[in-house]
């Protein structure tokens, strides 16, 4: 009996640990006022990374259909101006706890941290990583799953890398390496950064899956980087957090979720579309659908601006434009107007 009772104790206590879920989505930090300083975010203890100024909360959230976190809360905003130099960057850390529970990596399991981010045309040119896990207190840092952008010369393109710490050119593994996917500035995106932990040493892995199809599962998922580079592990006592970077990049962050199950973490909870609820006018996509609000007249441009589509629209507009951006206007029947860009898949 007594063996029965551990078992079913200790089953208790995995699906538990499994089944918490830490949000981070800025609810109640006051707009334009500090990240740091709000909900326990702090700049980085390293002297090194407590230059420039902390990260702005701005109004307003990001969206990203079946989401758990889409279209909560407000953002929190990357300046690019901030770390342009390593003279002037700024790294501002949150300690992940489930409670009073702080997060650890244990042996046999994965982290899943999944954010929402738009990311600005104006970003760096060169990669600079923008988020990563934390693992120290100290004044020592120990980052790992560093998450990279750039955008192109011209500004239309954005490119995302990951390493598990090396900031080694010949280290990235680069979203160029998935075969068909383009990816765009100015445009929502969920990534989902993960942390396993595997038995032995410097051998934990980091896994980057770019805007999953969350109809899936995670096995089936196509859209991801493995890190190549090795490095320490971190040990089961440290307790982890994770870190927004200001290394040059300009970008909006939001919509944090931290978990240790793929469908916690991503989909439980979510809303069966997760409409934009901020304007009657929204305009947003799943798939080659455009979405909106309300009825009205929609109207597609290329990003040359020639009209591509003008059709009246009772809520869906179904398309078969190719995958790309594009720019949509919409008037609505209640007198609502609103100009977006978009990105159909």
């Amino acid at each position: 009996m007594k063996k029965l009772i551990l078992l079913l104790s200790l089953c208790v206590a995995i699906f538990t640990a499994n089944a918490q879920i830490f949000t981070e989505y800025f609810q109640t930090a006051p707009i334009g006022g500090n990240l740091e300083g709000y909900n326990d975010w702090h700049v980085s203890p390293k002297s090194s990374e407590a230059y420039g100024v902390s990260p702005k909360i701005a109004e307003g959230a990001l969206f990203y259909t079946g989401y758990a976190g889409s279209n909560i809360g407000n953002v929190a905003v990357l300046d690019s101006a901030v770390g342009a130099t390593s003279a002037t960057q700024r790294i501002s850390t949150k300690i992940v706890k489930f409670g009073s529970d702080t997060l650890k990596a244990v042996v046999g399991e994965k982290i899943y941290t999944a954010f929402l981010v738009n990311i600005s045309s104006h970003s760096y040119r060169s990669y600079r990583d923008f988020f990563t896990y934390e693992g120290s207190k100290t004044s020592s840092s120990m980052t790992r799953g560093r998450v990279f952008a750039k955008v192109s010369a011209d500004g239309s393109e954005l490119f995302v890398a990951v390493t598990k710490n090396s900031s080694t050119a010949a280290d990235y593994v680069e979203s160029t390496s998935i075969p068909g996917l383009t990816l765009y500035p100015d445009v929502n995106h969920l990534f989902v950064l993960v942390y396993e932990t595997i038995a032995g040493d410097s051998n934990d892995k980091i896994t980057l899956y770019i805007n999953p199809d969350l109809t899936k599962s995670e096995a089936e998922q196509t859209n991801k980087l493995v890190a190549i580079d090795t490095q320490t592990d971190y040990s089961a006592t440290a307790g982890l957090g994770i870190n927004l970077r200001q290394r040059g990049i300009s970008a909006q962050i939001g919509g944090i979720r931290v978990g240790k199950s793929w469908d916690k973490v991503l989909v439980e909870g979510a809303n069966a579309v997760n409409t934009p609820k901020n304007s009657s006018a929204a305009i947003w996509t799943s798939g080659k659908n455009i979405l909106t609000n309300t009825r009205g007249t929609i109207k597609i441009f290329n990003l040359a601006g020639a009209e591509l589509i003008s059709a009246q629209t009772d809520g869906c507009l179904t398309t078969n434009l190719s995958k790309g951006l594009y720019i949509a206007q919409f008037n609505g029947i209640d007198g609502h107007t609103a100009v977006s860009k978009i990105s159909l898949n």
